[in-house]
């Protein structure tokens, strides 16, 4: 296996430190305060939701359709599918955001146990996503981080409070979600090192990580804000649309930039 160590790879180890470590941070911190951690997976999730669909629609199908044609499409719509079944066939990679820490008295050791094993394998995922958008280019890798940070973010609070529920200590919960977060690390070079060496078709990458990102979006959070939100156009739907504005200036930048 010939080891690529070029400018690309470098960006992309320096984003999953920083999207692993920034992520549990954050958590950290905001699980201090119950209020701020609820306000932060209530409205941060939909804005990550609207970071992801302009990342997809905006960037990675554009770019990749110009570029590889019809087969981004067909990769995109693999992707979803391919996605549905993971998630169907293992509970435990399913996205937990608000009701994390609303919690209930069955909440126990083996349950932390599920969602951190579960953690390992969604963060493992959000790596291979990111190694193969640095592939791409450095303008779509850093485009990619942003839009995952903005979805883990809220995420990890939502985890870090769980694992508490279900027992473990600060410590423990720190250590556990510290070692989880750096999958993303292996998953990002394990991707980035195994397609460059396969020569694997660049549309395929467009199309899966797009993939990826539309599913995160539309079948996990923008349902629960259909369920959360009592008024037909309330908060939760401002930061959606917040998180399309964000993600689009941010890939105007990149672009201008970087690419």
């Amino acid at each position: 296996m010939i080891i690529r160590m070029d400018i690309g790879f470098t960006y992309l180890i320096i984003a999953a430190l920083a999207f692993g470590i920034l992520s549990l941070v954050v958590a950290v911190f905001m699980i201090r305060n119950e209020k701020s951690s609820k306000y932060l997976i209530k409205y941060g999730t939909p804005f990550a939701a609207g970071v992801l669909l302009i990342a997809a629609f905006r960037d990675l199908l554009p770019q990749g359709i110009e570029e590889e044609g019809v087969v981004v499409l067909n990769s995109t719509l693999f992707a979803i599918v391919f996605f549905f079944l993971i998630e169907k066939g293992f509970k435990s990679f399913h996205h937990h955001h608000e009701e994390d820490l609303e919690g209930s008295a069955s909440s126990n050791k083996t349950q932390g146990w599920l969602f951190l094993t579960g953690d390992v394998f969604h963060n493992f995922i959000d790596g291979i996503s990111l190694g193969g958008a640095f592939l791409l280019g450095t303008e779509v890798g850093i485009v990619a981080t942003i839009a995952l940070i903005a979805h883990d973010i809220p995420l990890e609070v939502g985890e870090f409070g769980l694992q508490l529920q279900a027992g473990f200590t600060k410590k423990q919960t720190i250590i556990r979600n510290l070692a989880t977060s750096l999958m993303t690390l292996v998953g990002a070079v394990f991707s980035y090192l195994f397609a460059s060496n396969l020569d694997l078709q660049l549309g395929i990458l467009y199309g899966g990580i797009a993939g990826f990102f539309i599913y995160i979006a539309l079948s996990d959070i923008v349902p629960t804000i259909h369920s959360s939100e009592k008024s037909r156009y309330g908060m939760q739907t401002l930061f959606l649309v917040v998180g399309l504005v964000f993600g689009y200036i941010v890939g105007e930048v990149a672009h201008q930039y970087i690419g």
